[in-house]
């Protein structure tokens, strides 16, 4: 797990005002808007070639453009992270999201150069899916990383990209399946299948993204309350609330319903529960997460607008009802 978070940054000597130093990494910051911004805006041309409203030659070029000015984006903050600093996350940080950022970027440059090179003139159904869920990824990465800025709640907006990323899995799942059930020409298939997997990898990197979002969040501290439906977590408080109302929990229904509630709709393993909640040194009966799960059933589904579902062999998931 990357080490997210720097050294505190030293008061201010005499003479000079906190408040008038510029913010830790507020270059850095801005670059990373600016990738995303570029990733939106290929998207956009990308989403306008496969749905027949610009000729794929020229959305080509202007994606090519696109990913060339994100190169560039990303060799100027690469740059700056030279210099060492004080304060704010750590450089790795930065260097993770901008790899991935530059990964989406090259998937949507991939994907349109294909559509030309290949001379597209009917496109797959599934292939304008897969790039609209990619264009809505890229507006929810905007957003995101603009409000990393200031570490506010990013849980909703990485919780949207997990989504989009179960949808990108189950357009591609059902393109594969339909290209190979009918008659399309063995040439079309190898094709089809190329395209809509790079563009469903593009939502496999804005998913990835959003893990390092969520780790950057709660290990700056921005992620001191969660909320799912009508449950509210309160982590500096040690403190849990169902339509407004305090619920009691243990020590360890409070570290399990954490986990849960930071990777709302994803399963999170058993291993992870017993090893995050319990300790890495705990051997006693697997079985106590469920008991631990089943008291928070009790507690929180009732009124709280949420479900705790087991996953078989795998783990628990926390899903909204609404």
């Amino acid at each position: 797990m990357l080490a997210l978070m720097a050294a505190s940054p030293p008061s201010a000597g005499p003479g000079r005002s906190a408040a008038s130093e510029p913010a830790p990494f507020a270059r850095e910051f801005a670059l990373l808007e600016e990738m995303t911004r570029t990733i939106e805006a290929a998207a956009q041309a990308l989403v306008a070639g496969l749905e027949g409203r610009e000729p794929l030659s020229q959305v080509w070029a202007r994606v090519r453009d696109l990913e060339h000015q994100g190169d560039a984006v990303a060799r100027d903050l690469f740059d700056a992270l030279v210099t060492p600093r004080v304060g704010g996350p750590a450089p790795e940080a930065f260097k993770a999201l901008t790899g991935l950022l530059d990964d989406v970027l090259d998937a949507v440059e991939a994907a349109a150069a294909r559509l030309a090179l290949h001379r597209i003139r009917r496109v797959l159904p599934a292939a304008v899916s897969l790039g609209r869920i990619v264009l809505e990824s890229a507006g929810v990465l905007r957003q995101a990383v603009a409000a990393l800025r200031g570490t506010q709640d990013l849980f909703p907006l990485t919780r949207a990209l997990h989504r989009l990323e179960n949808q990108g899995d189950d357009v591609l799942r059902d393109a594969i399946e339909a290209l190979f059930a009918g008659e399309a020409h063995p040439r079309d298939i190898i094709k089809w299948k190329d395209i809509c997997e790079i563009l469903e990898q593009g939502t496999d990197r804005c998913e990835d993204i959003a893990n390092v979002l969520e780790t950057f969040l709660v290990q700056t501290g921005g992620g001191d309350h969660l909320v799912a439906g009508q449950v509210v977590l309160d982590v500096g408080r040690h403190e849990v609330r169902v339509g407004g109302a305090p619920v009691p929990l243990s020590a360890k229904e409070f570290g399990v319903l954490h986990l849960l509630l930071r990777h709302q709709g994803k399963v999170v393993r058993r291993e992870r529960l017993l090893h995050e909640v319990w300790g890495g040194d705990y051997f006693g009966d697997a079985r106590t997460l469920d008991t631990h799960i089943g008291w928070l059933r009790k507690k929180l589904e009732a009124r709280g607008g949420v479900r705790i579902v087991a996953v078989r062999g795998i783990g628990y998931r926390l899903d909204l009802t609404g």
